[in-house]
């Protein structure tokens, strides 16, 4: 299962979600694998990778193979955003078929995990569009508020473009909406989740049950570079995420039995 986190804006949580679904999912026993396609590489920097390394440039871009480059870290195994990550974007406009680039390159790879989660950027750009061709579903972290529904807009957009060209990747479902730095006691976050809910029908998706609460503890434990099960298991974005990760398993088992393949 490659599941890609992406939205058409900032701070919506996407590479806390990444790397706390991995620990999820790694704890569980299934063996994972994360990829940073962020220019910023803050997945990097909070597994502890090298930057200096061989990575997701060389990857994207046709310089190494998939295999040669993952970095295996004390928090495990990720294909890094190094240095030169931010050349990605021009080099790929300059390629022929460069939106299936990513894709072609983890097809020797894919088999070998249970699980790979790939972070993006924010804007919609040739690495953001080449992580979700080359996934199996998208989960789309968002807040509920008026700029966040203006971004969900735009990723339904990019998904379906993506699902109605048969070159890229027609399969392509969403996994769910994940509500994040989430407060029902707000009436505006109430409202606005009723149109969210409105508009993951129209994608044919659903808005996840489990809605993640905020706490310090992430921004902790991600500085100390420690998985926050580790850090704090108890603390809510803890719970939060590991709910949110049995929600994903069986959505993800649904999707594969429409798909034919269990």
């Amino acid at each position: 299962m490659i599941l890609t986190v992406a939205f058409g804006k900032g701070g919506t949580g996407k590479t806390t979600t990444v790397q706390c679904l991995y620990h999820a999912a790694r704890r569980q026993g299934f063996k994972c694998l994360a990829i940073d396609t962020d220019p910023q590489a803050n997945l990097t920097a909070a597994f502890g990778a090298n930057t200096n390394a061989r990575g997701c440039y060389e990857v994207i871009t046709g310089k190494a193979d998939a295999a040669d480059v993952i970095q295996a870290t004390n928090q495990g195994d990720i294909i890094a955003a190094g240095l030169r990550m931010s050349q990605a974007e021009n080099e790929l406009a300059g390629m022929a078929g460069s939106d299936l680039a990513l894709k072609a390159a983890l097809q020797p790879i894919s088999a070998k995990y249970d699980f790979i989660f790939i972070d993006t950027m924010p804007e919609r750009t040739r690495l953001q569009v080449n992580a979700i061709i080359a996934c199996d579903s998208v989960l789309l972290p968002m807040q509920a508020n008026a700029f966040s529904i203006m971004g969900l807009y735009q990723m339904k957009d990019t998904i379906n473009q993506i699902r109605n060209n048969p070159y890229l990747n027609p399969k392509l479902t969403v996994s769910g909406i994940l509500l994040v730095k989430y407060n029902p006691r707000q009436n505006l976050a109430r409202d606005l989740t009723e149109a969210i809910q409105a508009e993951a029908k129209a994608m044919n998706t659903v808005v996840f049950n489990t809605h993640i609460r905020q706490g310090v503890d992430i921004e902790k434990a991600q500085a100390l570079k420690q998985s926050i099960f580790d850090y704090a298991p108890r603390c809510n974005p803890a719970i939060d995420y590991a709910n949110l990760f049995e929600e994903l398993k069986d959505i993800c088992v649904l999707n594969a039995y429409m798909k034919g393949r269990v």
